[in-house]
Order: structure tokens, then C-alpha cells, then sequence
């Protein structure tokens, strides 16, 4: 007998199918509305379909039901197996109830056990549950006695009721309120910390199960993978300011010379047109990319601002490193020099909030004293 049962829950999962394709068939757009009242009796098993059902009687067998909404304020002597949009029981089921729905509302006794696969699910503190409840479920709400063990499936849960045996629960997140008692252990699985008032009891205290992904993201291997990636990325910008630094100590000697110069003169003025650049090239880049001819040439100003930007941080480390070692011959040993001023930049950035600091003072002095040594060069 509860092979059948179980297996009329496993037809009413695909029981939807058929039955819209009988209602498409027929043309009935009429709202069902099936109603056992509160004065009837039914010494067998009830069974029901309708968009709206009710049922207030009394039945003396178990009850199948599939329908939109779904209402139970009587009294079944048996097994509860229904499908539906949303279903609230509010009245005494003295055996088992199994549900598929969008929406539940338990509100009544049931004498002993809860499976329900539903969207969300609310269990009142009126609620009563005789013996074990399983609950597959979006978001869950657990204010009612279950008198024994507490199985769930779900995304978001919150006990706040008594749950006189265990606890197992594989979730997302999950609440225990100041209002739980728990007899017997809290065991979940999960990749968030369970939520658990001071004053929750928990008789057999609580188990924590995260997931392989939480350990790696969170454990010591992922500490050293994430300092051992900064410590790449370090290691390759440090590499790329080498490399274009040699280029231009290469290639463009006498821009090097002109921005020395002027940021020697001018530290100040260079700095102030750096933050005008550093404001005017965004939005000249915007002006350009919302207009379809200007998009070519958003993309190109977009890759001269990023080359620029490295090209600013090497002058300013160059005019550094000049006024570092005035006292010796530059121009000779300039490329020793420049590694020595780079290693001395890479490490003053990593200090917190002074290496900011550092790498926007040079970004800025560089970039300015950059375009005021081009201003000056044409003006002569």
C-alpha cells in the first residue's frame, strides 16, 4: 500500500501535462471549483480536481488532489497526496501528507510525516508535526513542532520552533532564532556560516559541513595562491616598466632629457596638468565612443592612454632616480640606475595606502611633465 502511495505522489509530479492538454482540448476556460463541506462524510479515499478545491469534510481514507489553489480545513483519516499552485492545510491529517507546490501553508496537525517539494513553505506555530518532515524547498519557514527528526533541502531557512530530534539540512543560508530548541544535533551543509542565536538551544551541538569549493577559497592553499598571484602580477608589471624603460632610455633620449628637465623646474605645474589629463582624457574617450565615426578613434586614444600611463610612471621614476644619485656620473650608468630606482618604487608601492599614493604622485608628475616638455619643445 505505501508503494502505491509513494508512486500516486510520482504521478502527480508529470499529472500537470495531461491535464492542460485535456483542458486545451475541451476549450473549458470555466474556473472548477470542487467543495467538500464541513457536513459530509466520506467513508473511502477522496479523490479531486479543480482549479479550486475545498475540503472541509470529514474522509475516512486518503485523499488525492491536484488543482490551482488547494484548501484543507477538515479532517482526513488517512494520507494526504497533493499537487498543486498553493496549498494550506489547516485542519488534522492523522497520517501522512506529500505535497508538490508553488506555495504551502501548513497551519494543522499532522499525526506523522511532512514531505513536501515546494517554491517556498511556511509552517505555523499552530502547526504540529507528529513525526519526521522532509522538506525540499526555495525558501523555508519552520515555526512549528516536528516531533522528530528535521530533514531539508533548501535555500534559505529559518527554524524558530521546536525540533525534538536532529536536524539535517543542506542549504544556502539558514537562520536559528532565539526561539529554537533543538533535542537532538544541527548538521548542515553549506558554504555560508549558519546564523545562530545566543540563546537557541541545540542539544547535541552543531556540525558544519562546507563544500570542497569553501575549503580551497578559504584555506590555507588559497591564501598562499592568492599572495602568490599578487606576487606574480607584481613581478610582471615590474617586468613590462623594465622593458619600456629600456626602450626609451634606448630610443628617446632626449624626450627623457626634456621631461627631466622641466619636472626640475616646473614639479609643481607638471603635477596640476597631470590631474587636468588625467580628467580630460576620460572624457574625451566618452565623447568619442558615442559616436559611431568616433569609435576608431576612442580605441585609439584608449591604447595611447594606457602606453602613456607607462611611459609617465618610467620619466617620473627616471627624474627620481637622477636627483637620487646627482652625485654621480647618470648618464653613464643610467640604465643601472634605473633598475635600482624601479626595485626602490616596487616595494615602496606595496605599503598600504603610501604606495598609492606613490604610484598616483608618479603617474601624475610624469604625465604632466611629459606634455609640458612637448608644449615647451614647439614653442621654441
Amino acid at each position: 500500500m505505501e508503494i502505491c502511495k509513494r508512486l500516486c505522489f510520482l504521478i502527480l509530479l508529470f499529472l500537470p501535462f495531461s491535464l492542460q492538454a485535456f483542458e486545451n482540448h475541451n476549450g473549458d476556460d470555466e474556473v472548477d471549483i470542487v467543495v467538500l463541506p464541513s457536513n459530509v462524510v466520506v467513508d473511502n479515499d477522496y479523490f479531486a480536481y479543480g482549479r479550486s478545491i475545498e475540503i472541509s469534510g470529514t474522509v475516512n481514507g486518503d485523499v488525492y488532489v491536484f488543482g490551482g489553489q488547494v484548501y484543507f480545513d477538515g479532517t482526513v483519516n488517512g494520507d494526504i497526496i497533493a499537487a498543486a499552485g498553493s496549498i494550506e492545510i489547516s485542519g488534522t491529517v492523522t497520517k501522512d501528507v506529500r505535497i508538490l507546490a508553488g506555495q504551502a501553508a501548513i497551519n494543522g496537525k499532522i499525526g506523522r510525516n511532512l514531505t513536501g517539494v515546494t517554491a517556498t513553505i511556511e509552517l505555523s506555530p499552530s502547526a504540529n508535526i507528529g513525526n519526521n518532515a522532509v522538506i525540499v524547498s526555495g525558501n523555508a519557514d519552520i515555526e512549528s513542532i516536528v516531533n522528530k527528526h528535521l530533514r531539508l533541502y533548501a535555500s534559505s531557512v529559518r527554524i524558530s520552533d521546536q525540533i525534538k530530534g536532529n536536524v539535517d539540512a543542506y542549504v544556502g543560508q539558514m537562520r536559528i532564532t532565539s526561539k529554537a530548541n533543538i533535542g537532538g544535533k544541527l548538521e548542515y551543509w553549506s558554504n555560508s556560516t549558519a546564523l545562530i542565536d545566543p540563546n537557541a538551544h541545540i542539544g547535541n551541538g552543531v556540525i558544519h559541513h562546507p563544500s570542497f569549493f569553501y575549503k580551497f577559497f578559504h584555506g590555507k592553499f588559497s591564501t598562499i595562491l592568492k599572495v602568490s598571484s599578487k606576487l606574480a602580477g607584481l613581478l610582471m608589471n615590474f617586468c613590462y616598466s623594465f622593458v619600456i624603460g629600456l626602450i626609451m632610455l634606448r630610443y628617446f633620449k632626449l624626450r627623457i632629457d626634456r621631461t627631466i628637465d622641466t619636472l626640475n623646474r616646473k614639479p609643481l605645474q607638471s603635477l596640476i596638468a597631470g590631474i587636468v589629463l588625467m580628467i580630460l582624457l576620460p572624457l574625451a574617450f566618452l565623447v568619442l565612443i558615442i559616436t559611431i565615426l568616433g569609435v576608431p578613434f576612442a580605441l585609439a586614444l584608449l591604447s595611447l592612454t594606457v602606453v602613456s600611463f607607462y611611459t609617465a610612471k618610467v620619466l617620473s621614476i627616471l627624474w627620481a632616480t637622477k636627483l637620487l644619485f646627482y652625485r654621480f656620473d647618470f648618464q653613464k650608468h643610467r640604465r643601472l640606475y634605473f633598475a635600482f630606482g624601479l626595485i626602490l618604487y616596487f616595494i615602496l608601492t606595496i605599503i598600504p595606502y603610501v604606495g598609492t599614493a606613490i604610484s598616483l604622485a608618479a603617474l601624475l608628475l610624469g604625465l604632466g611633465g611629459g606634455v609640458l616638455g612637448k608644449i615647451e619643445k614647439q614653442k621654441v
